[in-house]
């Protein structure tokens, strides 16, 4: 009896000796991946993934339909979660700070715009939204075809038709796309607010990606638009307070997350 109590006891330190001699992080390794597909595909659900899984497995699991507007599709990443929050607060901040700076100058019109902005921005879901390739061709390649992570959701839109311009305009427009516009083409038709930047604007293209352009005259940049695409229209530096730096920038990377103002993901 004695001895079969000690050797349990030998037993369990050994058990224990092993659990703790395991690197970092492996007792915590999930033995499989859950990841969500959703949208266009023709075998909607939740599936199981093998760790070192990539996003091709998910797309032909999930079987991504004919009808899938691939541009638009967006990968959902709860590693991206925490700095998105960060994110959206840090507008939060600026969009108020701004405000009493306008206050102070008596600017009641840049006063109520920036009120509008904070009133949307708050209204902006921490999406997750990661800018990756999401054409199963694509990934083919293996630098788009990146690794699944636990909790991954895959959406994938059907095509839209128009484009949005937000941002220093005095109210937000959908437009009809039309490849023959610039991106000139669509700020032009879109009222601008009286703090708006008259030489500069934003192109949240459907796949999160993002870039500056100049549209006035003396900077024109010929810059193509795709269907579903956010034009931002940013605010002018000197109508900022001058401790307020990257709050278009801010803006337009809030933006990019967003990814139902591009594809219809409600069908």
């Amino acid at each position: 009896m004695i001895f079969c109590t000690k050797l349990n006891r030998f037993k369990h330190y050994l058990a224990l000796t092993l659990v703790f001699s395991l690197p970092m992080g492996a007792m915590a390794a999930p033995a499989t991946i859950e990841v969500d597909i959703r949208g266009a595909v023709l075998q909607p659900g939740t599936y199981q993934f093998e760790p070192g899984a990539r996003l091709n497995a998910a797309a032909i699991a999930g079987q991504v339909s004919s009808q899938a507007w691939l541009l638009g599709a967006a990968l959902l990443r709860q590693s991206a979660i925490e700095e998105q929050t960060r994110l959206k607060a840090g507008i939060v901040f600026e969009l108020q700070m701004n405000g009493v700076h306008a206050r102070s100058r008596n600017d009641d019109a840049l006063q109520a715009l920036l009120d509008r902005l904070y009133n949307s921005v708050q209204a902006m879901t921490i999406t997750g939204r990661v800018h990756t390739k999401m054409d199963p061709l694509a990934q083919l390649f293996i630098q788009n075809n990146a690794l699944l992570e636990e909790g991954d959701r895959l959406l994938y839109p059907y095509r839209p038709s128009q484009v949005r311009v937000m941002g220093a305009v005095v109210n937000s427009c959908v437009l009809q796309h039309d490849p023959a516009m610039q991106l000139h083409d669509y700020v032009d038709a879109c009222k601008r607010h009286d703090a708006a930047d008259r030489d500069m604007a934003y192109v949240i293209q459907p796949d999160g990606s993002t870039s500056q352009h100049g549209v006035a005259y003396w900077n024109l940049d010929e810059a193509s638009v795709a269907v579903g695409a956010v034009i931002y229209v940013p605010l002018k530096e000197r109508k900022l307070s001058p401790t307020s730096t990257g709050l278009n920038d801010d803006m337009a990377a809030m933006l990019a997350t967003q990814y139902t103002l591009g594809g219809r993901f409600d069908e």
